[in-house]
């Protein structure tokens, strides 16, 4: 690859193929777009009841893709993508928070809920509400398989030219931070603290954290980044 240092920055999109895409066309026509999912999903095959439930956790929209029926049934949701899926499963959203900890200081009441999450999740969302009092079950419906990253994706992070990265999970920044030498003009977004911590850990580099985890927000630090309003 050649430098070219006055280029406009590139947006590094490294989450699954499906949200990639998505955020993509969000981007359209605002800066060039390259994709390298850094996570494959995958659906484990679990079998999932909610027979007797009075509600199920959503804390990703790649759960409700291998969820059973959801027609009816009470959600809470992580997230407006997330809360926007269930609604379009048919589902009965009745919360929508912005992180786990805040869905689980909304949840009351005694229950059972069922989460439906992937293979690795952070919060304990199930087991802080069990301690609450609220009976909650988890299945693990879907799994999140690393892959590298493409070559094109390694060669614009090392590069000088500018590059926009949005990270949106602790795995996801250290999957793409091992072994690399991010170069000078990388700009990482994190969408949480702990998704910053997890960068620096990796690289030794720093991102811009998003002053709440939400896709909004991300958005705002996104095109903050492409005007190349970054320090």
């Amino acid at each position: 690859m050649t430098d070219n240092p006055t280029r406009r920055p590139t947006l590094l999109l490294t989450r699954p193929e499906a949200q990639s895409r998505q955020m993509a066309a969000t981007f359209a026509g605002r800066a060039e777009v390259v994709i390298s999912p850094i996570m494959e999903i995958r659906p484990t095959g679990a079998a999932v009841s909610l027979a007797g439930v009075a509600g199920v956790i959503l804390t990703s929209a790649n759960a409700v893709r291998f969820a059973p029926p959801l027609e009816s049934i009470k959600a809470h949701c992580v997230g407006l993508r997330t809360a926007e899926a269930a609604r379009a499963a048919g589902a009965e959203v009745v919360t929508v928070a912005p992180d786990a900890a805040a869905l689980v200081a909304a949840v009351s009441g005694p229950g059972p809920l069922m989460h439906l999450r992937g293979e690795h999740a952070r919060g304990e969302v199930a087991a802080r509400l069990d301690r609450a009092g609220t009976e909650t079950h988890e299945v693990v419906v879907y799994a999140q398989i690393a892959r590298a990253l493409s070559a094109e994706a390694r060669g614009l992070l090392e590069s000088t030219n500018p590059v926009v990265l949005p990270l949106y999970s602790p795995r996801s920044a250290r999957l793409v931070g091992q072994g690399l030498v991010p170069g000078p003009d990388l700009r990482a977004i994190a969408m949480s603290p702990a998704v910053g911590d997890a960068w620096s850990a990796a690289t030794g580099g720093r991102a811009d954290i998003c002053a709440t985890p939400t896709g909004g927000a991300m958005v705002e630090k996104i095109l903050a980044a492409l005007a190349r309003k970054l320090p």
